[in-house]
C-alpha cells in the first residue's frame, strides 16, 4: 500500500474511533439530563400546567436517548456486516455487501434524530421554565 493509502486508512480509522467517542459521551449526557430532570421535575395531574411539559420535556430527553442508543446499535451493525461481507470469497456476493453496507443510512437517520431532539429538549425545557415564570407572576392568565 502507497503511503497516501496509508495516511488515509489512518484518518479514517481515527474519524471512527473519535465519532464512536462523541456518541458514547453525548448518550452519557443525555442520560444524565434524564436522570436530572426525573429526580428534579415536580409531577402532578396531566394538564395545561408546568409539570406536564417538564414531563413532555422529560420525554423529548429519553427519546433522544433512545436514538443515541439505537444510533450505537446501527454502527456496530455496520462494522459487523462490513466484516462479514469482507471475508466473503465470491467477489459479486462482498461487492454486494459491501454496496448495502454503503447505503445503509440508520446511523445517519437516528444522528439527525438524535441532535434534533437534543435541541428540541432544550428549547422545551427553557420556553417551560421561561412560561411557568410568567404564569406565576400573573403575566398569563389561567382558568
Amino acid at each position: 500500500m502507497n503511503r497516501a493509502g496509508e495516511r488515509v486508512e489512518l484518518l479514517v480509522s481515527l474519524h471512527k474511533n473519535e465519532a464512536s467517542k462523541l456518541d458514547h459521551f453525548i448518550l452519557g449526557a443525555t442520560l444524565a439530563i434524564c436522570a436530572y430532570l426525573a429526580q428534579t421535575n415536580p409531577y402532578a395531574q396531566l394538564g395545561v400546567n408546568k409539570e406536564t411539559f417538564l414531563l413532555c420535556t422529560l420525554l423529548v430527553f429519553a427519546t433522544s436517548a433512545l436514538c443515541g442508543f439505537k444510533r450505537l446499535e446501527a454502527v456496530v451493525d455496520s462494522i459487523r456486516l462490513n466484516a462479514i461481507a469482507l471475508q466473503q470469497e465470491n467477489d459479486a456476493l462482498r461487492a454486494y455487501m459491501l454496496e448495502r453496507v454503503r447505503e445503509s443510512k440508520r446511523a445517519s437517520t437516528y444522528y439527525l434524530a438524535r441532535n434534533y431532539l437534543l435541541a428540541a429538549g432544550t428549547i422545551c425545557y427553557l420556553a417551560t421554565k421561561v412560561w411557568a415564570t410568567y404564569q406565576n407572576d400573573g403575566w398569563i392568565p389561567v382558568n
